[in-house]
């Protein structure tokens, strides 16, 4: 029986995208091959290309997701009103239990961890990464100053650095331990 061309039944856009975002965050652009992708997706090559354009496009949609992904828990932390004392524990402990984990081992964030490298030669992909930060650094602001810091917009930059950091530690190996340190002194300094 031939086989049919084109994607297969069931394909599901999402969950082909989450994969391909997976592949970009723990291996990185460069080092992230179409059989790579293949592989993850579980679509053939001329699949990935009809379902998103080249690998650039795809690594460009994984960037958007991200972006979607964290602007959905910037407004669940709105949601949440967390006071003041709980909030910046809660969110350092979401990010290094999500910077330690992965499908294919602890990743960090696809954004801090490729983009940056990709940014430099490249405009749609720093465009990408200058939207990232700066939707970062508003959000986590308006978060911080609903909670009652003074100077908001100066701790969400601090917050953010120290977040940044601790995924390109989680790309070194850092012990979690030493990641709550780092994170118990930011929330130290910004008492």
């Amino acid at each position: 029986m031939k086989r049919p061309r084109g994607r297969p039944r069931g394909f599901d856009p999402e969950a082909a995208l989450k994969a391909a975002s997976e592949c970009f965050r723990a291996f990185g652009y460069a080092a992230t091959s179409l059989d790579d992708l293949a592989a993850a997706t579980g679509l053939a090559r001329p699949s990935l290309y009809a379902a998103f354009g080249d690998k650039k496009a795809l690594y460009l949609a994984a960037l958007a997701r991200t972006h979607r992904r964290l602007e959905a828990t910037f407004d669940a932390l709105e949601a949440a009103a967390l006071p003041r004392n709980l909030l910046l524990p809660t969110i350092f402990a979401s990010t290094i239990d999500l910077y330690l984990t992965g499908e294919i081992g602890p990743g960090g964030c696809i954004a801090v961890n490729t983009a940056s490298t990709e940014s430099v030669a490249d405009p749609e992909i720093r465009a990408a990464l200058l939207a990232f930060l700066a939707m970062e650094d508003a959000r986590m602001a308006r978060v911080l100053a609903a909670a009652g810091f003074a100077r908001a917009e100066a701790a969400a930059r601090i917050v953010m650095s120290v977040i940044h950091s601790l995924a390109v530690r989680t790309r070194a190996g850092t012990p979690r331990a030493e990641m709550e340190s780092i994170a118990a002194d930011c929330i130290a300094l910004l008492a």
